[in-house]
């Protein structure tokens, strides 16, 4: 699978350097913050090395940024994200559970650590300087979505409440979010809420009163 970037109007087309073993899986790409840079994430058949690349749209030039390894295999997720700064955040299992690292000019900073497990990324509020995440940091069987500093990481702070399986989904910057809960009393429900984690409006509350099925 090749890779280009091509005008809209399709008169111009720039194929981008992956290097030269034409044998990987093309498994991700994503703009940068600013446009000017092409992010791709490039999975060896064995999928046991994921390699990222900087590509310049204009030319197709490439540099490696950084590469994942395992002995087993890497795990693709959705979490990483190109920062205003030129920063990136990602997720690694390198310490044997999955992890935030922030990566700047060559340089990672851990965000979140312990033997517990980060989910996925619901939203990034630069301003505030949070990335909040999906994870299991209290216990294994409740999935919580916290926040911590994009900085400097730290102990995570909780968002929702505590006795229930939560996924969220959060907007572009991470203002609001769009959770959906359930417990073994209480089959799935959506609400919205704010950043802190306050209800404000039930989407499914998916009462269980007399006519409710379970």
């Amino acid at each position: 699978v090749d890779l280009y970037v091509m005008t809209p109007d399709g008169q111009s087309r720039v194929k981008a350097d992956l290097g030269t073993d034409p044998d990987y899986y093309l498994a991700r790409v994503d703009w940068s913050k600013d446009g000017k840079s092409l992010f791709v994430q490039r999975l060896s058949r064995d999928q046991k090395r994921l390699d990222v690349f900087r590509v310049d749209p204009a030319t197709g030039r490439s540099t490696v940024l950084f590469s994942e390894t395992s002995p087993t295999w890497v795990n693709l997720t959705e979490n990483f994200r190109p920062l205003k700064d030129g920063s990136l955040l990602w997720s690694s299992e390198r310490s044997g559970y999955s992890h935030l690292y922030r990566w700047k000019s060559g340089k990672w900073t851990q965000l979140t650590r312990g033997n517990w497990a980060v989910d996925k990324v619901a939203g990034v509020d630069e301003a505030s300087r949070r990335v909040y995440f999906t994870g299991t940091a209290e216990t294994p069987i409740e999935q919580q979505l916290y926040w911590v500093n994009l900085d400097r990481g730290g102990v995570p702070a909780r968002v929702t409440e505590i006795g229930w399986y939560n996924n969220a989904t959060m907007d572009k910057g991470a203002t609001h979010a769009l959770v959906t809960r359930s417990n073994t009393g209480q089959p799935s429900q959506t609400y919205l809420a704010d950043a802190s984690g306050k209800r404000l409006a039930w989407v499914e509350q998916n009462a269980l009163n007399a006519t409710h099925p379970y």
